[in-house]
């Protein structure tokens, strides 16, 4: 009896064992897989749509930034490309007999040309050296020259107004 029982058992265990060795599953545990697995591909799904809206919205930012920079670059160019085309800058200060007014003509950061007016300055003083201090605040190419002789106040007038204008 021991033997039939423990046959029993050994072809009952051998059918058990054939049966876990199949490769078909039941239609309720393959319906299961696929509806986790449909859950799995659509969350990754959405978080790839979550990572392609930031890309874009980085790469929308970047592309305004890159937008300003090149505006501020042209507005650069444009006012650079003006100085260098003979801006004129102008300045006022106390001479002898009142304002003299310096307007420089500029090449860059260069002092190309110089006009000074000084209508109230004495004619044969301070007048008669203002063509002398045109040529200087050229050669000079700032406002540090030298003052004519007998027309200090009025050179360092002249020195004041080159001084402002530069300063603009």
């Amino acid at each position: 009896m021991k033997k039939l029982v423990m046959m029993t058992a050994s072809a009952g265990l051998m059918l058990a064992l054939a049966a876990c060795g199949s490769t078909s599953a039941p239609e309720a545990t393959t319906a299961a897989a696929t509806t986790v697995a449909a859950e799995e591909t659509t969350a990754a799904a959405e978080e790839t749509t979550a990572a392609a809206e930031e890309t874009t919205a980085a790469a929308e930012e970047t592309t305004a930034a890159a937008e300003e920079t090149t505006a501020a670059a042209e507005e650069t160019t444009a006012a650079a490309e003006e100085k260098a085309e003979g801006e004129t800058l102008t300045g006022t200060a106390k001479g002898f007999g009142g304002d003299v007014t310096v307007t420089l003509t500029m090449d860059g950061d260069k002092i190309v040309a110089a006009s000074i007016e000084g209508k109230d300055e004495t004619p044969t003083v301070g007048g008669a050296a203002l063509e002398e201090l045109e040529k200087k605040i050229v050669e000079a190419g700032s406002a540090d020259f030298d003052a004519v002789s007998g027309a200090t106040v009025t050179s360092t007038g002249v020195q004041d107004a080159v001084k402002a204008a530069l300063a603009k």
